[in-house]
């Protein structure tokens, strides 16, 4: 991708392409969805920061999408259903 991403559109797009719940470096992940390195490395933190992943450090850097959890695609729309219902 040449032009810099919305970032939610990036994370979107690295829970899709993990969704499966198996390890996968940020390498893999940057190959798999033609993002830069740093917009897949920001999504992944906030993926991690937020419980919508986990990380390992063991050998390399590699995450695994929680996949028993909504997506973050999901938790956005509910929440934005919770703020319309109580405004």
């Amino acid at each position: 991708m040449a032009c810099r991403s919305p970032r939610s559109e990036v994370v979107d797009w690295v829970w899709l392409a993990a969704a499966d719940g198996r390890w996968r470096s940020q390498r893999d992940l940057v190959h798999k969805t033609g993002f830069k390195e740093e917009e897949i490395a920001a999504a992944l933190r906030f993926l991690v920061k937020y419980g919508f992943a986990e990380s390992s450090f063991a050998e390399e850097s590699r995450y695994r999408m929680i996949t028993h959890a909504p997506s973050p695609f999901e938790a956005a729309n509910l929440l934005r259903a919770v703020a319309s219902e109580s405004g």
